[in-house]
């Protein structure tokens, strides 16, 4: 274990700084991998040149960020790479905060944009399958709220899985609830949105990444999340400036 995890004592200051960031590198290096068992915190404490208080506020700080898990009475274990930690920050950032519900708007259509024209480069005839038979029960589902939330937050993801890059899903499925509380919301104005029109925006989607035209799937994306920014400026206005 002391070879696999390769590293060097700690400095003075920000002991507990340096400890995560040590261990980060060897996760990251693949040096520990995804259910790996780290030492005892003795052992940790006597490899850095800390003390067991030193190591365990780190790997206390490691276990918020989702990289370990920590049991009573049971080694503390390397974990995958997870969206939890985002997902809880941005869906408590959006929630608590008037603005929020635009911005996540805003945040998505950066992101989405791209992701739609990397999805019309790089889909696979499976991932077209999937996009289209989301979007069949988007139609079969048009006139419900939970249902078309969840069929709406596929679509998205599943779009997300076509673009072929790993951080951009990572990025994605760490919004999803936050994205899914959105989508909820707007749901449940019944009176300002329609169905059909936000259906043909999916399909239209779609049809750009059938063809694979990313620039189509740009413009595609681009309406679709101007029409959600008009319906939030609806349900949440704008501050404006005074």
């Amino acid at each position: 274990m002391a070879d696999a995890l390769d590293l060097v004592a700690a400095p003075r200051q920000r002991l507990s700084d340096h400890v995560v960031g040590q261990l980060l590198e060897g996760i990251a290096a693949g040096r520990l991998a995804p259910g790996e068992e780290l030492p005892p915190e003795a052992a940790l404490a006597q490899r850095f040149g800390v003390s067991k208080t030193v190591v365990r506020e780190a790997l206390g700080q490691l276990a918020a960020m989702g990289a370990v898990l920590i049991q009573q009475g049971r080694p503390t274990t390397v974990l995958p790479p997870s969206a939890a930690p985002l997902a809880t920050f941005f869906d408590r950032a959006i929630r608590s905060r008037p603005e929020g519900l635009r911005e996540a708007i805003e945040l998505r259509r950066a992101i989405e944009t791209e992701i739609g024209a990397l999805a019309a480069v790089r889909a696979t005839a499976a991932d077209i399958e999937t996009l289209a038979a989301l979007v069949a029960s988007m139609r079969s589902v048009r006139d419900t709220v939970d249902p078309w939330v969840e069929a709406d937050l596929a679509f998205h993801l599943a779009l997300a899985r076509a673009a072929g890059n790993a951080l951009m899903l990572f990025l994605m499925e760490a919004l999803a609830p936050a994205a899914k509380h959105v989508m909820r919301l707007m749901q449940d104005r019944r009176e300002l949105r329609d169905a059909r029109r936000t259906l043909a925006r999916h399909e239209r989607i779609l049809a750009a990444i059938r063809k694979h035209d990313p620039d189509a799937a740009r413009l595609a994306l681009h309406a679709h999340f101007d029409a959600s920014r008009d319906l939030i400026e609806a349900i949440a206005p704008a501050r404006r400036p005074t």
